[in-house]
C-alpha cells in the first residue's frame, strides 16, 4: 500500500536530486545548522522548485524558496 501511494505521489511532484554542489553549498552556508535541511534546500534550489514540502517548516528559516507543510500544500 505504501509503495502504491509513493508511486502515485511521484507521478505528480518532482523529487530533486542532490549533487556535489549541493553538499558544498550546504557546508559553506553559515546560516544552515542542520546538514540534511541544507541538502534538501540546495537540491530544490538547483532544480528551480517552487516550494519545499515538510512538516518542519520552521527548520527552513534560511530558505528563499517557499516552505509549506503538507496541509498547506494540498
Amino acid at each position: 500500500m505504501a509503495k502504491q501511494k509513493i508511486d502515485l505521489l511521484c507521478q505528480h511532484i518532482k523529487i530533486a536530486e542532490n549533487s556535489s554542489k549541493s553538499v558544498l553549498d550546504t557546508l559553506s552556508n553559515k546560516k544552515i545548522h542542520d546538514f540534511e535541511d541544507g541538502l534538501e534546500y540546495y537540491a530544490a534550489k538547483q532544480q528551480d522548485c517552487n516550494c519545499i514540502i515538510t512538516e518542519e517548516v520552521e527548520d527552513f528559516y534560511f530558505s528563499e524558496i517557499e516552505v509549506l507543510n503538507c496541509q498547506d500544500f494540498f
